[in-house]
């Protein structure tokens, strides 16, 4: 089962669209925008079909390596898809 996610961005001063844009070179970053609110950016972030606990588990190490690690992320806040239409 694939699984999906909401990654809610907080971002220095100034870095929101660069994040953005470095999170759309990202395979598993289906789409990024800026936002506004307590949050400055939001990804969606896909998983291929793997079993349901490596899909999660992969999706921890996407989100530690290929979001928090670019420059300007404060911090993230992951939500995961429970049902879709």
């Amino acid at each position: 089962m694939a699984v999906t996610a909401y990654v809610l961005i907080r971002c220095e001063g100034g870095m929101p669209e660069e994040v953005v844009r470095r999170l759309r070179q990202k395979g598993h970053v289906k789409r990024a925008s800026t936002v506004f609110g307590d949050y400055d950016a939001i990804a969606r972030v896909e998983i291929d079909e793997l079993p349901s606990s490596f899909s999660v588990l992969t999706l921890e190490r996407v989100i530690f390596d290929e979001v928090q690690r670019i420059k300007g992320v404060l911090s993230t806040n992951t939500h995961i898809v429970t049902s879709s239409d």
